[in-house]
């Protein structure tokens, strides 16, 4: 016997409540998905306005970038002059080693490369704490006189006339190229007499070393990520290093022939007016610029 035909449409309308809700969640969830992606690309389409907006083209941020003549003649005009002298030098140690130990032309191929990797290890043992140096005192302020210094105040010495100083790169890139500027001279000034006082001749010019690594050799990569704005700091970072690269271009390719045309005390002289340049330059285009940087 069939069922009443009341019984199939009470069956029939459960059916259709209990399809009802999943519809409903379907069309609820559905919704909110939409809602969801026309979020997003409402956020999607703000930002890439804001951007546009908020990043101006890098040659806007170079052009607008305050003092910009100054800040580059402070970052590339040092690097470059700076990479005149060290490398030129590089080139020039064989000569300044001949000077210091003598011609080493009677010996065989194998003895010379000997004698020459002896003597430009000696210079490099003597020069590399400068590297070391630098990394224990950038960042920190200091005195010439630490030994004087009164333990309520680390900061200062027992001297009135002490002035603390606080190691920033602008800082320690002026000290180097000063003590380079006295080091040159010296050598250049007193070329013939420090030739027959050898321990002399190669202190000193492995001092040179010495103090273009504690200073310029390390400074001149961190001064222009301190020195200009955010927007455009890797590229003129990368146009200082360009620089750089050229002078030692110019030094590698110069620094002989001017030697064998000038002598090498006028070399050595020379080397000692670009480094008091390159320190004036330090000192009226980059000072000042960094000194609240975060290192």
């Amino acid at each position: 016997s069939s069922p009443p035909p009341s019984l199939l449409l009470s069956d029939s309308h459960d059916s259709n409540e209990s399809q009802e809700p999943d519809n409903e969640l379907a069309l609820v969830e559905h919704s909110y998905i939409e809602s969801d992606m026309e979020e997003a690309a409402n956020y999607n389409e703000l930002s890439r306005v804001s951007n546009q907006q908020q990043s101006p083209s890098i040659w806007e941020s170079i052009a607008n970038e305050p003092n910009l003549c100054r800040k580059f003649a402070g970052t590339a005009g040092t690097w470059f002059l700076f990479d005149v002298l060290f490398y030129g030098n590089t080139l020039f140690e064989p000569l300044v080693l001949e000077a210091a130990f003598g011609s080493h032309g009677d010996n065989d191929g194998y003895s010379l490369l000997q004698t020459t990797v002896r003597d430009s290890l000696m210079i490099s043992l003597l020069s590399l704490p400068g590297y070391f140096v630098t990394v224990a005192v950038i960042g920190k302020r200091t005195c010439g006189c630490c030994s004087n210094r009164r333990s309520a105040s680390p900061n200062r010495c027992g001297f009135p006339s002490c002035v603390p100083c606080h190691q920033t790169p602008t800082f320690i890139q002026m000290q180097g190229f000063l003590f380079m500027f006295i080091l040159y001279l010296c050598i250049g000034l007193f070329w013939v007499a420090l030739s027959d006082i050898q321990w002399l001749l190669l202190l000193l010019y492995a001092a040179s070393f010495f103090f273009a690594n504690y200073g310029p050799n390390t400074t001149t990569f961190l001064l222009p990520s301190v020195t200009y704005s955010k927007n455009c700091r890797s590229t003129l970072n990368g146009l200082s290093a360009a620089a750089g690269k050229l002078g030692a271009l110019i030094g590698s390719a110069a620094f002989a022939p001017a030697a064998e045309e000038l002598g090498e005390s006028t070399v050595m002289i020379f080397c000692g007016c670009v480094s008091l340049l390159a320190l004036v330059l330090t000192k009226v285009c980059v000072k000042g610029i960094n000194s609240g940087a975060t290192l």
